[in-house]
């Protein structure tokens, strides 16, 4: 192995131990014994010269990591909470999200001079534009802290001061020196941007964006379809990198023929690419690999692709340190490490399983090797950050990946053509468009079959997905250590690792049996999704939350992991976001038969409108429910209750589910008035599970409604706030009555199963 690939290995384990194991103070003594052990180790005979280059580049890593923390995060860390007026330099155009708006700038005076994230939840931010200086009063935030837990999102790309902007305190003051010149990248980038949007049509401009710029944001507002295409697996294509990248080179090589000169244009052309498409991990390493490979003839040298990927890691890590944190950078360079030391191999076991010389035979091997070897490491990752397995990944890249690489390489000229000929434009933008459809036509289809994703929510799975490695891993040695001549078939490990994805999933139809009963508090942050299940019958009341994962995606997950394909009632006690938040995406993953929902339910904020939407997207009947009903799916009864109140919490539906012979009350955000409400018209039986009302607020969960109703266990669904719930004297309540109090925030998934007792 090359000196630089043993480098690039220790300066990677040093600063990814540092960012996630080692104690900060702790660092420059850690860095200064790797760095005594040098001459050491460089002693030993076998490979002793390579651990000296890696233990030196460890050093050089922690040592880097920890002088970055103490410069550009520890003097932030001060000041959080601080209100302070700041001088910044916008560097890119503003975000608008659902709820807030989002606008990137480097500080310049009134703070530390760092790259800094500024939010505005309440208004509007001007027109801001890169390069403009602005004057604004700020509230400083925790830049390594997410909800109460330690956050490697804003560090690893660079950004070390988080500011609340102030309502009305923003104005522009002037303009950076050179700015039209410095931000010509972010400038073309709002250029394709808008050309996609008048070209393509308007359900398919969202993928052509994301596929040329990475801007995933309105594609993530598409609910349907960013559900599906995370489902499929194929959320890599708007991840701009090595196949964008790869896809530009030969474009450019084909109009100008392979040459010296051809190259020389291309280095260029690639990293504005990059920087175009907003200088993402995996957009860089893509860029600083294919430098070298176009690069490596130039100098007479030949390309190595160990060499490549060592150089890439080196000059993300070298530029910020705590870029290994981030879920990019962890993908991208696990995917290429599955091309670089697995594809040669599959690929000559794949030209003698799919023989043939012609184009399609070609692009078919391709395609499987590529798909294979990029999964080999990066699904642990994926399983572990996003929670799902794609089972059907290998069939969406297979039937999509050609035309997604197609419309990659239109749009381009799409938008280089429509600048100056509009209706040209129009013309390749339409023809283009149904490239895309037929893309989004494949995921949809994909993400509706029952087993589309495995769901990495529970022991069992993982357990399998390790279980899969160890097979392979075990072929792997006993295929080299036997011979060929007496080594196990592939087909060995490939069907005992299906026969376990079968079991896997087919325990999930066992997780409920017959006279059984289950109800589930998801933790979903601060906010509330409960499932209750029989045998056969499904409900699920209300589904929204400040988790880091969409409420949604928290409850199908969970649903599919106890072998549900259906939802017979989806109950919503009123329409605040952190109970009904998630309910598009569950519309849209899981069948649902009814939503109900109140009658006196407004639509405030527009999540009415959006629920409707969906709901009618996906022929959901929907039931404004004006007074109080009973109902009942499979072996569960639900009862839905209506207090009476004045506020809209007062007025949400309050459900009790009955499965098993057991019973739970779920309040919403019911104060003490709707206890009273319900209490005086004798509609509060007793309980088994109560789900504490409104998240443990100390004014809901009344004394006289804990008589009444008796539960024997109470669960408060409660996330990271500053409401200081749940209240003391509601837990001190709660215990008084006898009820065991469980928090989602402090075990997670709360789940209490029923078993029918025998009437003998």
């Amino acid at each position: 192995m090359r000196k630089l690939a043993w480098a690039a290995l220790g300066f990677t384990v040093a600063v990814g131990l540092s960012e996630y194991v080692l104690p900060a103070g702790g660092l420059p003594y850690i860095a200064a014994a790797l760095a005594v052990l040098c001459p050491l180790v460089r002693r030993w005979r076998k490979h002793g010269r390579q651990m000296a280059v890696c233990l030196l580049a460890g050093a050089v890593g922690a040592a880097l990591w920890w002088g970055q923390y103490t410069l550009c995060v520890r003097p932030v860390l001060d000041m959080v909470g601080e209100e302070v007026e700041i001088t910044a330099r916008i560097t890119n155009y503003v975000e608008i999200n659902d709820d807030y708006e989002r606008v990137s700038a480097r500080v310049v005076e009134g703070a530390p001079k760092r790259k800094a994230l500024l939010y505005l939840y309440e208004g509007s931010l001007p027109a801001l534009e890169p390069g403009d200086l602005v004057r604004v009063q700020v509230r400083l935030s925790d830049p390594v802290t997410r909800q109460g837990e330690r956050s490697h999102l804003y560090t690893s790309q660079g950004a070390f001061l988080l500011g609340y902007v102030q309502p009305g305190t923003l104005s522009i003051t002037g303009r950076a020196p050179l700015a039209g010149l410095r931000y010509f990248p972010q400038r073309l980038c709002r250029t394709i941007q808008t050309l996609c949007e008048r070209f393509f049509d308007p359900d398919t401009a969202p993928l052509a964006k994301g596929l040329l710029t990475g801007d995933t944001s309105q594609l993530e507002r598409d609910t349907e379809n960013y559900a599906a295409m995370r489902i499929a697996g194929v959320l890599h294509i708007v991840a701009v990198s090595g196949m964008h990248m790869f896809v530009l080179v030969g474009f450019l090589q084909l109009l100008l023929g392979r040459s010296r000169r051809t190259s020389l244009i291309c280095l260029p052309v690639i990293w504005l690419f990059a920087l175009t498409a907003g200088g993402k991990p995996s957009v860089v390493r893509a860029a600083v690999m294919q430098t070298l490979y176009l690069a490596a003839p130039l100098a007479r040298r030949e390309a190595d692709e160990l060499t490549c990927l060592s150089a890439a890691l080196l000059a993300l890590l070298l530029k910020n340190p705590m870029a290994i944190g981030g879920v990019g950078l962890q993908l991208s360079f696990a995917c290429m490490a599955g091309y670089v030391f697995l594809l040669p191999r599959v690929m000559r076991r794949l030209s003698r399983m799919v023989p043939g010389d012609g184009w399609l035979a070609g692009a078919a091997r391709s395609n499987i090797g590529g798909t294979v070897c990029a999964n080999v490491f990066s699904v642990p990752l994926a399983a572990l950050y996003f929670g799902q397995l794609p089972l059907w990944g290998l069939a969406a890249n297979l039937l999509t990946l050609p035309a997604a690489e197609l419309t990659f390489g239109g749009a381009w000229v799409c938008c280089a053509l429509g600048a100056v000929w509009p209706a040209a434009g129009r013309a390749l933008g339409w023809l283009l468009s149904w490239a895309v459809r037929w893309c989004l036509m494949i995921y949809r289809a994909i993400a509706s079959l029952p087993v589309a994703s495995l769901a990495m929510n529970t022991p069992r799975a993982w357990a399998w997905l390790a279980g899969t490695y160890a097979l392979f891993a075990l072929w792997y040695w006993l295929r080299h250590r036997r011979g060929r001549r007496r080594a196990v078939p592939l087909d060995v490990p490939v069907c005992l690792a299906a026969l376990g994805l079968c079991l896997v999933l087919a325990a999930g139809k066992w997780a409920v049996g017959p006279g059984e009963g289950v109800v589930t508090v998801l933790d979903v942050g601060q906010g509330e999704c409960v499932v209750l299940a029989g045998q056969t019958g499904t409900a699920v009341v209300d589904c929204g939350g400040s988790s880091l994962d969409d409420a949604g995606d928290i409850a199908a997950d969970y649903l599919q992991s106890i072998g549900r394909s259906r939802v017979d009632a989806l109950v919503l006690t009123h329409l605040h976001a952190d109970h009904a938040g998630g309910v598009r995406t569950l519309l849209y993953r899981i069948p649902v038969g009814r939503l109900i929902l109140p009658a006196s339910a407004d639509d405030g904020d527009g999540l009415l409108a959006d629920i409707l939407d969906a709901a009618r997207d996906r022929d959901v009947p929907v039931m404004r429910l004006a007074e109080p009903a009973r109902l009942t799916a499979g072996e569960l009864t639900l009862e839905l209750l209506l207090p009476q109140g004045a506020e809209e919490n007062e007025q949400g539906i309050v459900a009790l589910g009955e499965v098993a012979g057991h019973s739970a009350l779920i309040m919403g955000d019911a104060g003490m008035r709707a206890e009273m409400s319900l209490l005086r018209e004798g509609s509060l039986p007793a309980a088994d599970v109560l789900a504490v009302g409104h998240h443990g607020s100390k004014t809901a969960t009344g004394r006289l409604m804990l008589l009444a109703v008796r539960p024997e266990t109470a669960v408060v669904s409660v996330g990271y706030n500053s409401y200081g719930q749940p209240a003391e004297e509601t837990l001190e309540r709660l215990t008084a009555c006898g009820a065991h109090v469980r928090r989602t925030d402090l075990e997670g998934d709360v789940t209490i199963r029923f078993e029918q007792e025998d009437d003998g």
